[in-house]
């Protein structure tokens, strides 16, 4: 399927690498749908930047439901369902002072990561692969990092 046939959801599409993805599909063709949960604004940049094929939804990716109903909008906004998926979204903060070390690192931390990057990809991906599998087509993007090849301290619990 050609770009610009292709409807593309990027999970945490608003901000970094994920507006990134969001512009670099728009720019060819594809109609694209920015999930953000609280980079409201940026979202709102991007759509104005791309008025004719972009649409943002806020929606918790770790949140099944919600996860489900940003799919159900976007095929109504286009017409279509979603044909590509970039898992990008992440529950994470990139400030080493603020972050607990590895000595005071709670279990919970470490839960909140895989919440988001574990369920929050496998409920995005259960919600795509019904209008995948209808209309014959359909990809998934699982963005990581490289810092589990070069860990940078304090990130324990995001590598």
């Amino acid at each position: 399927m050609k770009l610009e046939e292709q409807i593309v959801l990027v999970t945490g599409g608003a901000r970094g690498v994920g507006a990134a993805v969001i512009r670099a599909f728009a720019r060819e063709g594809a109609r694209v749908v920015i999930n953000f949960r609280a980079s409201e604004d940026a979202a709102r940049e991007l759509v104005d930047e791309f008025p004719e094929q972009a649409v943002a939804f806020r929606a918790d990716v770790t949140d099944r439901e919600a996860v489900q109903e940003m799919f159900a909008m976007a095929e109504d906004v286009f017409g279509a369902p979603v044909t590509t998926v970039v898992n990008n979204a992440l529950d994470y903060s990139f400030n080493g002072d603020g972050r607990s070390k590895f000595e005071d690192l709670e279990w919970s931390e470490i839960e909140d990561q895989f919440a988001t990057v574990v369920r929050g990809a496998l409920n995005v991906i259960q919600a795509a692969a019904p209008g995948m599998t209808g209309i014959g087509f359909g990809r998934v993007v699982n963005i990581g990092t490289n810092l589990f090849q070069n860990p940078v301290v304090p990130y324990h619990d995001y590598t």
